[in-house]
This record gives structure tokens, sequence and C-alpha cells, in this order.
């Protein structure tokens, strides 16, 4: 039996009360991150959560601190989920997809990051330009080379070009 109270306890939270609590939690500039990623044991629920309170300060870390670590942990919802993700007309799962890998350094699958780029690279669409942009930067942080060699390769956005060239 769990010592916490009923309002803390992971295995009591659903959708809603979690998208409140997100409300309030961005009002109070505290982060449910922590208590959000022991409620998700479904990638549906999360994709709930993107599609349903969506905005970069809410979609932002649910893609890096909860998709990318889901996605660690279970590889098979890259293909499963994240790569129908990335075509997806709902921008905030695009978003997503180009972004849960932004933590790996190292352990970024590089071929995954510019197939889920290059899909998304033709759009005039401000947030995903900038999940380009910002995936290639941090990117650059592990591996400069291949981020210069990319942005000099394909046809970016100049948003993405930008702000993915920042330390090269």
């Amino acid at each position: 039996m769990s010592t916490q109270p009923m309002h803390l306890n992971p295995n009591f939270l659903y959708i809603p009360y979690i998208l409140t609590l997100t409300t309030l939690a961005q009002s109070m500039k505290y982060s449910l991150l922590p208590l959000i990623r022991k409620a998700m044991n479904d990638i549906e629920k999360l994709k709930t959560l993107i599609t349903t309170k969506s905005w970069w300060d809410t979609i932002d870390p649910l893609a890096v601190n909860v998709t990318g670590v889901l996605c660690a942990k279970y590889p098979e919802l890259i293909a499963n989920r994240i790569l129908h993700w990335a075509e997806s007309d709902n921008f905030w799962l695009v978003r997503t997809a180009i972004l849960f890998q932004l933590k790996y350094k190292d352990k970024t699958d590089i071929q995954l990051l510019g197939r889920i780029i290059l899909k998304n690279s033709g759009t005039k669409e401000f947030f995903i330009n900038k999940a380009i942009g910002w995936a290639l930067r941090e990117y650059s942080k592990t591996d400069m080379a291949w981020v210069k060699a990319f942005i000099g390769g394909n046809r970016l956005h100049p948003l993405s070009v930008r702000e993915g060239g920042k330390y090269i």
C-alpha cells in the first residue's frame, strides 16, 4: 500500500487530472514531469497529452523528458509510434518526434534524426523549423562534423540552419 496521499500517487493519475495539474504547474513554474513520467505506461496516454495540452512549454518537456525516456527504455516505440508521429498532421507530434532524442548525445540515432528532419524540412511551420534547429544545435555538441555536413548537404529552412549552426 502506498504511503503517498492519493493525489500524489501515480497509480491514481489520469489524463484530465494530469492536464489540470500541468496547467496549474505552468502558472506556478513547478515541474510535474517526474510524477507524470511515473504515471506514463502507455504511449497513447502520452499522445493524448501532447495533442491536448499543446504549446511548446508543455510539449518540449514531454518530448525530451518523457517520450525520450520511454523510447530509450522501449526502442520498439520508435518504429511503432515515433515514425508515424514524424509524418503526422499534428505539428506537436512532429515536434516531439524531432526532439525526443535531444538528451541522447552519443546514443543519438543520427540516421533516424536525419530521416525525421528531412521528412519535415519543407515546412514553413515555425515550431517545426525551430525544433529541427534545436535538435541539430544540441547534437552539434556531440558531433559537430556530422551536423555541419548535414546542414551543408541538405535544404533546410533558414531558421533551422541558423539555430542548428550556432555552435559550428
